[in-house]
Order: C-alpha cells, then structure tokens, then sequence
C-alpha cells in the first residue's frame, strides 16, 4: 500500500525520539514491500529507504514547527495515498482520510513535570491540540496506557519498537559501567545521577564509571561524557554497559529502556509512568525512588547473581517491541482504517 507518514523532523536533524520511531517505522514498512513517502521539515538522508516530501525550511523557528507543520500539512493532496499516518500536528487535518494518528506519550504529563512556566503553557497549549488531532483522525493510537488515560480518544495501544539486530547483546566492560542517556536538568535529571554517582557508587567501587550522552557534559570523578553521538556509537554504549540509569520524573513510554534491554543491559528507572508499564511494575527491571538509586546500583554491582537476572529479564521482555511485531500491528491498523472509509464513501 502507499503510505504517507508525518513527523515534523527526522533523525537527521533531530535528538527526539519520536523522529526516531516515525523513521524505523517508515523503513520497516519499505521493507514489508509498502510504498513511503515521509512529509517532514528535513532533508533525505542515507539511512532513508522511504522516500522524503521536505516542506520549505525557510522562515522555520523550532518552537514553531509544529504549528507551520500543521499548516502545510493542510494544503497537501494526500489523495494519493492509501492511508496517511501522523505522529503528531495533524489537528487541521479535517476531512483527509483514512487518517491514523500515534500518540507518543501527552503533553498534558509533559506540562505536569515540566520544570519552568514557559515549557509549562507550551505543553499546555499542545495538549489541546493532542485532543484536536485525536477527533480529527480516524484511528488513534497510544504508545502506552499511560497515554491512553490522558487521551480518551485512543482506541489501540501499540508500543514502540526496537532494533533487535542493531540492539543486541555483546561484550560487557572489565570494569562497572552505568549509562545515561538524556539531559542533564530537566526531567531526565542526569545531574542527580550524577551526585548519586560520585557520593554514594564511586566510594565503594572505585573503578566503576558513568558514561553520560547528555546534551550538557555532567560533572564528577569517573564519569565519561560522549555528548551526542550517531546510532552506531548509542548502541555500542548500551551493549557494554552493565547497567542502565534513567531517574527521569516523566516517560510517556520510554525507548531507552527497551533499547537498554535488548543490548542486554540491567534497567534501573525512577518510578515514572513508562518505565512502570515497560518494566511491567519491576518484573523486568528495578524501579525505585531517589534515595535507593544508589544502593539498586551498588547491589547490581556486587551481586553478578541478581545482574544476570534482570538481564535475561530484559532480553525476554525486548521481544515484545521487535519492529516485526510492531509492524503487524500497524498493518492491521491501516487495513481497517481503509475499509473504514471505503464503507464510508459507498
């Protein structure tokens, strides 16, 4: 079928994770033998198997993306498409159809934890948009529950997917290693791992490192920033480390963490609300409040035993997202979606 997808950006030029999702997806579906055409602010690049629609970039400020998105997004001729599949910005989207939206967690959560008033009354503005966007499309789908108690109008939960031929297992470090992946302030709270390190990890195991993909480099003994790094580079990290810590107050899904389980990498999580549903409460990895983040990571550390365990937890539960189920889903979505509307124009 011919299918065109919608996100503002592509990995390309973008550090979100959705970009990310929207862009495996688009290659998992090529590779299906679907037809892709991605309508987006960048460039085609070489990891693209789809084909690329770039919208003018000029006069383009990022805090207005989705809203110039929205607009062009409402003068394009999808008629010659089977389905349209947005993740996101579709709200002046009326009358296009057979229209699937995704949902990637809310902006009324995003609001919640936001930790200045700015992003606050942005969130809040998107997230009425979200409530828009979900009576405009025929089908919506949420990433999570979670997701889905903010935003009735979801029908269908399909998580998101992981590489499992990219993120797999191999070989640890000699020596104890905690990834982090995320911001340093904010809701990801790299600077709180980072203390918890240096105060209560490093004095017990001198040789342990935190090796951080942070935005701003984190400070402290024995910890390693690589800043942003390409694909190849992330999954090396989540291969060798032995442990992955995300203290994150907000996660409408969560990808590092199935990315973390699929390389075969201990979870630790803050109890947020994705790392709740993707770590199934704690069966799949630790979940745990700020004053025993550091005590979880030294018992993994000394405890080969219960290390081992949530490995193979996590291995277990990584199949769930493999991009071929997630794909099978998302077929079945779009089927109904055109038999919907193809009843709808009899």
């Amino acid at each position: 079928m011919k299918i065109a997808m919608i996100h503002v950006d592509l990995p390309n030029e973008s550090k979100g994770g959705v970009a990310f999702q929207a862009h495996y997806l688009a290659n998992a579906l090529v590779e299906r033998g679907h037809e892709v055409t991605m309508f987006t602010f960048s460039p085609h690049y070489a990891d693209c198997l789809y084909k690329v629609h770039q919208y003018p970039p000029q006069f383009r400020n990022i805090k207005f993306q989705p809203f110039l998105l929205a607009f062009h997004l409402s003068r394009t001729d999808f008629s010659g498409f089977d389905v349209i599949h947005s993740h996101g910005d579709n709200y002046l989207m009326w009358n296009i159809h057979p229209q699937v939206r995704t949902f990637h967690g809310s902006a009324k959560d995003e609001a919640a934890f936001a930790v200045n008033l700015k992003r606050r009354v942005l969130q809040s503005i998107f997230y009425y948009l979200e409530i828009a966007g979900g009576k405009v499309a025929d089908f919506n789908v949420g990433v999570s529950e979670a997701t889905r108690l903010r935003l009735p109008a979801i029908t269908k939960i399909i998580p998101c997917g992981v590489d499992v031929e990219r993120f797999k297992p191999a070989l640890k470090s000699e020596h104890p290693t905690i990834l982090f992946v995320g911001s340093l302030g904010g809701r990801k709270r790299g600077g709180l791992l980072a203390q918890i390190f240096c105060e209560q990890v490093l004095p017990q195991f001198p040789k342990a490192e935190l090796w951080a993909v942070s935005d701003i480099p984190l400070s402290g003994e024995g910890i390693r920033n690589f800043g942003r790094v390409p694909l190849e580079t992330l999954s090396d990290l989540f291969q060798k480390a032995w442990i992955f810590c995300l203290p994150s107050t907000y996660e409408g899904f969560g990808v590092p963490y199935i990315e973390a389980m699929a390389s075969g990498t201990a979870v630790i999580a803050s109890p947020n609300l994705g790392a709740k549903e993707v770590l199934d409460g704690g069966k799949y990895g630790l979940i745990v409040e700020d004053d025993q983040l550091g005590n979880s990571i030294n018992q993994l550390i000394a405890n080969p035993d219960l290390l081992n365990h949530y490995i193979s937890q996590g291995l277990t539960r990584a199949k769930d997202f493999s991009w071929n189920r997630i794909v099978d889903q998302y077929e079945q979505i779009y089927a109904s979606a055109m038999q919907s509307s193809a009843k709808s124009n009899q």
